[in-house]
């Protein structure tokens, strides 16, 4: 039986710390990635939270949903970046014409946002972000 010879370049070792090296920094490197975009997808929630506990404070105040709470969307899409894909607002209303909600009535808003999540070269994985918050109306109405 011949014996195959093996080139002296691949039987070598003295390469094999430098191979260790790339695949620890890549690896780190990937790790670093994963953990920033983590961070900025909670501070994505944490501003999709504010941005409906604001509204929903606006809607609180008026007792009505109204052009006020717009307005307020308007200057939170600025402030936070956020621009959410649905607002849905759920209560009784005292006048349904004029969406106004009685003293003591319960509003509650609900708050969808679509993002992705990236850092992995051409894969990003598209995430949806929901809020949901409520309180009582704080304005009588006759």
């Amino acid at each position: 039986m011949k014996k195959i010879k093996i080139p002296e370049c691949i039987r070598s070792k003295s390469g094999d710390g430098y191979v260790g090296v790339v695949v620890s920094v890549l690896a780190s490197t990937l790790l670093l990635v994963f953990i920033i975009n983590t961070f900025a997808m909670i501070t994505t929630k944490m501003n999709l939270d504010h941005y409906t506990k604001e509204i929903l404070k606006t809607a609180t105040i008026d007792g009505q949903i109204s052009t006020n709470i717009t307005a307020r969307q308007n200057q939170l899409r600025t402030e936070t970046g956020i621009n959410p894909a649905s607002v849905t607002w759920t209560a009784t209303y005292f006048n349904a014409s004029q969406r106004t909600v009685q003293f003591g009535d319960k509003i509650e808003v609900r708050v969808t946002y679509q993002t992705r999540f990236y850092g992995f070269g051409p894969f990003n994985i598209p995430i949806t972000m929901t809020a949901t918050h409520s309180g009582l109306s704080q304005r009588y109405w006759k």
